[in-house]
């Protein structure tokens, strides 16, 4: 089916400039986990702060769908709490129509198969681009609403379990350095008075030499140069 058959285009915007003083969430293609689909890292800025770009406003499960380079898969469902936010105008937003799960239509958009042909739709070489005409008019796979929600299940599932390993794994790097960090600091410690902080004055430096064990060498014998 075309996407404009399961979902419609939304244009709502908000010029956050218009309240200098309230602050919101800000969603740029950068705060896409492009290998998970997730929003990980949304600016909380204020609206003297807001970009020009920060205009379109998003509901909870709309999809947003990175128009620039777009076969990159900054593709994302909006979670609840940045519901009312503001997301860039480098994103087409499109939100399910009814009987359609915007959990797997966000599944389908990120398909190789609807990444090939955003390929194909996009204009410019540097930065490649689309438009919302181009996601509406791409194909995706649709089956019934009972295969969507089990599909969109198994992968927020699955989706859990990765985040759930990567948390665990930080942590345990995160524990590695600081115990490291920890041993350096104890050998630091220990050296710190290697060297007398007053043997400056020839004084006191030929004191320290008669102090000093005898060195040994080869036959015992000591050269210099002349």
């Amino acid at each position: 089916m075309r996407v404009d058959q399961v979902a419609d285009v939304v244009k709502a915007k908000r010029d956050p400039t218009n309240k200098p003083d309230e602050t919101f969430l800000y969603i740029d293609i950068g705060s896409i986990n492009v290998f998970t689909g997730e929003i990980s890292n949304p600016q909380e800025l204020s609206g003297d702060e807001a970009p020009s770009r920060a205009r379109k406003v998003v509901s909870a499960f709309d999809i947003i769908i990175s128009t620039c380079r777009p076969t990159r898969g900054a593709i994302s469902v909006v979670p609840l709490a940045l519901h009312n936010q503001i997301a860039s105008t480098g994103f087409s937003i499109i939100r399910a129509k009814e009987n359609i799960n915007p959990f797997y239509l966000c599944y389908a958009i990120r398909l190789t198969s609807t990444l090939e042909q955003f390929r194909k739709w996009s204009t410019g070489s540097s930065y490649p681009a689309i438009l919302d005409e181009d996601v509406e008019k791409t194909l995706i796979p649709i089956p019934d609403i009972d295969e969507q929600d089990r599909i969109a299940f198994e992968m927020q599932l699955e989706l859990e379990k990765y985040n759930d390993i990567i948390n665990k794994a930080n942590f345990q790097f995160k524990n590695t350095i600081l115990s490291i960090n920890n041993s350096i600091s104890k050998m630091e410690k220990r050296n710190v008075n290697i060297i007398p902080d007053k043997t400056i004055t020839l004084k006191e430096i030929s004191k320290q030499i008669n102090k000093l064990p005898s060195i040994s060498a080869d036959n015992n014998v000591l050269e210099m140069d002349i």
